[in-house]
């Protein structure tokens, strides 16, 4: 049975620190207020959806226009995708043999995860744990023995990791990724640092494969690209907002780089006209040349660190 709210406040509310609601019905959330950070994180889809550390500005950008209804993907924040990245890789055959549709990037996203654990440091910083169900859903798509968790740590830095073990007597293929919309100050002086040398898909040129040449990837039109085998930090530069973000990434050899400009903004209603100069997509992932198999009985864990510092 899912967690009610007056459940989840009885067992894991901290008095004027942590606290649980459901403003939009079948959307229950976690507020934080801490010395030091403010975040809301949505048990749907094991959503954070704002984290602003103590004293300086939103690190991630939320769409106005997001449909906050169940079934239906929160846009902005850090979705969570899993068990595949974009289109389910064998959808087709898949599909066709089970009689249903793969939703786009997964499950995961459109679940209510289970809270498991809740934690506050005297520094204020919040420990989270939340698992995802192995519902009825999973099992339609072919997921019925493993076990997902993702632990949030949050605070002036943000952690996550989030990690897969498969209980069952056969080898699981997943991709997975962090579809983290970064909140930045004028798209055109953006800069991500750290994907010099990579091989990349162009999604936006038929899928050709291309190496980033530059030391920094600017944005000066839609753009969304897949870089395989990369494992190195990165860097976001925001000039704009006087800041630098840090991405440190552990278990994710894919990074995807993402903006859709005026060009692709049409074509998601849950965007405002003027959302792509609000935010990047740098994304930790383990996808396409990367997707994980899991033999019986391993774990695999992928982990994201994020830190600000002045620019």
């Amino acid at each position: 049975m899912p967690q009610t709210i007056a459940e989840l406040n009885q067992k894991f509310a901290i008095r004027d620190h942590i606290t649980f609601t459901e403003d939009e019905p079948g959307l229950p959330k976690m507020r934080i207020a801490t010395a030091a950070s403010d975040a809301t994180l949505y048990l749907y889809g094991a959503h954070l959806t704002q984290w602003t550390p103590r004293g300086g500005n939103p690190v991630l950008y939320l769409s106005p226009k997001s449909a906050l209804a169940p079934g239906k993907a929160i846009r902005g924040g850090i979705p969570v995708l899993f068990p595949w990245f974009g289109p389910r890789w064998n959808a087709a055959e898949y599909d066709a043999a089970h009689g249903t549709t793969s939703p786009m990037h997964g499950f995961a996203r459109t679940t209510v995860w289970t809270v498991d654990r809740v934690h506050l440091d005297p520094t204020g910083e919040v420990e989270v744990t939340l698992s995802l169900p192995v519902d009825e859903q999973a099992k339609a798509f072919g997921y019925p023995d493993f076990h997902a968790t993702l632990e949030f740590r949050i605070g002036k830095e943000l952690h996550m990791t989030l990690t897969v073990t498969n209980r069952g007597k056969e080898a699981v293929a997943f991709e997975e990724g962090f579809h983290t919309y970064f909140a930045i100050g004028n798209i055109h002086a953006v800069r991500v640092l750290g994907l010099r040398g990579s091989t990349y898909i162009d999604k936006r040129d038929n899928l050709t494969r291309k190496v980033q040449r530059e030391t920094e990837l600017a944005f000066s039109r839609d753009v969304d690209q897949l870089h395989v085998n990369t494992s190195e930090p990165l860097v976001l530069q925001d000039p704009a907002n006087h800041r630098s973000i840090h991405i440190l990434k552990t278990g994710s050899q894919s990074t995807v780089v993402w903006n859709p400009w005026t060009v692709l903004t049409p074509n998601f209603p849950d965007l405002a006209e003027d959302s792509w100069e609000h935010f990047a997509c740098v994304e930790v992932v383990n996808a396409a040349d990367d997707r994980i198999t899991l033999q019986p009985g391993a774990t695999h864990g992928m982990a994201m660190a994020v830190s600000v510092t002045p620019l």
